[in-house]
């Protein structure tokens, strides 16, 4: 909302603004995307995330397991229990089910909220990147050149600043 906000702005001011002013004015374009997935910073947000991810789906695959189980056993012992044995059996198995699932669903929220914090960290270095870059190459303005679409629909190769950029952040935060 605040792009679409600023968009409008800048296309109102545009035409009213002296020539002058336009021709200090330099305009460079960043691929955000781009440098999340081949920053060395970005790489290790995502590499951190994936193991997280993966330490709570392994916890999820083993009480899976362990319903599994006890749903073959139940299976092979049916035939020898009464009913009310087997019945208790699978009134225990949807507790643990029902446990499963609850714990499954938390998990998930904190894998989905685990990533949007380290997106917005990443996102806040990537910034302190660009204007590092912007100043040093005397850029007015950057803006986020996005591949899915957006306000930048054209730009030039020579005001793409993505590979600076990523440069420069990789320099930040090197470790």
């Amino acid at each position: 909302m605040k792009k679409v906000i600023f968009y409008a702005i800048m296309m109102a001011i545009v035409p009213f603004v002296s020539s002058s002013f336009a021709d200090g004015l330099k305009v460079g374009f960043v691929d955000a995307q781009k440098v999340f997935e081949t920053s060395d910073e970005g790489k290790r947000v995502q590499a951190k995330v994936e193991e997280y991810v993966m330490s709570r789906q392994k916890i999820i695959d083993i009480e899976e397991k362990e319903l599994r189980t006890m749903e073959e056993d139940l299976r092979k012992q049916a035939s020898l229990l009464s009913p009310e044995a087997t019945k208790m059996k699978q009134d225990e198995m949807q507790k643990k089910f029902a446990a499963y699932q609850q714990k499954a669903r938390a998990m998930n929220k904190e894998v989905q909220e685990k990533k949007v914090e380290s997106n917005k960290a990443f996102f806040k270095t990537l910034e302190s990147a660009i204007k590092a870059t912007a100043n040093k190459e005397g850029y007015t303005f950057v803006l986020d050149k996005n591949k899915e679409g957006g306000p930048v629909l054209y730009s030039d190769d020579a005001s793409d600043i993505t590979d600076k950029v990523i440069d420069q952040l990789n320099i930040m935060t090197k470790k």
